[in-house]
């Protein structure tokens, strides 16, 4: 939350660039309502099958009888196996006030138009992430001593697991406290040509003779900080609780 990022669209690298709180641009933060659930199923190109403590179901080479666990197959290369457990998302309380500051730091030059900020965090208490690196990929994971003899959930294979055997898996992930989702903004591009286009410069108030920046231009900000905030398009973003439609491959 609050950090800043330098974005450079056409390199197509991120840097980070300190935090709004060092740039003089002050925040509140909250909890908000994480989704539910995520689930993205890969057209169907991964298949689970759990193990039972006790059983020995065919197909399962590495773990033990007295083990609980599960079998993880991929179709197809690049397919994705994530799981996320103990969802929390927080998000800035007032966007209006952290537009308003940018738009003021921006007008005097002390905001480049390539800076962009985190507003909004989703952290999973435990993860696992498996990707295939060609189809007919697989790994056995061993679910923790904790879960106990009873049927396993999608839930129990985050975080607290271990890959017993894999199989043509490129990536292969499981830790806790993680950051998978986060929402990062910066001044919309048509919001910055309108002022450029109005005012006769990007930064009006930069410069020999600076101008003082008009209380019109904050307060559209404060009144309508989704004209002067775009959201960044990148494949680290995923979506919130307020954008249902995951994107490809997440």
């Amino acid at each position: 939350m609050g950090d800043v990022l330098d974005v450079d669209d056409a390199a197509g690298t991120v840097r980070t660039a300190g935090d709004l709180t060092g740039r003089g641009v002050g925040f509140e933060c909250g909890p908000q309502t994480p989704p539910g659930t995520f689930i993205y199923d890969s057209d169907g190109s991964v298949t689970v099958r759990f193990k039972v403590a006790g059983q020995s179901p065919a197909g399962f080479a590495g773990l033990a009888q007295a083990d609980a666990g599960a079998m993880i197959s991929f179709d197809r290369a690049s397919s994705v196996f994530v799981v996320f457990s103990e969802v929390t998302q927080t998000g800035m309380a007032d966007t209006r006030s952290v537009a308003a500051d940018i738009v003021r730091r921006y007008w005097a030059g002390s905001w480049d138009d390539r800076l962009a900020a985190v507003t909004d965090v989703v952290s999973a208490a435990s993860a696992t992430v498996l990707a295939a690196s060609k189809g007919g990929a697989s790994a056995e994971l061993r679910a923790a001593a904790s879960v106990g003899a009873g049927p396993l959930a999608l839930a129990d294979l985050a975080g607290g697991v271990t890959v017993a055997t894999s199989k043509s898996v490129g990536l292969q992930w499981t830790g806790s406290a993680v950051t998978p989702f986060h929402r990062v903004v910066r001044l919309s591009r048509n919001w910055m040509n309108r002022i450029e286009v109005r005012y006769g410069a990007k930064q009006p108030g930069r410069g020999a003779s600076p101008v003082p920046v008009p209380a019109i231009v904050v307060e559209e900000a404060h009144d309508d900080p989704g004209s002067v905030l775009e959201q960044v398009q990148a494949d680290a973003q995923l979506p919130f609780n307020d954008e249902p439609t995951p994107r490809k491959g997440a």
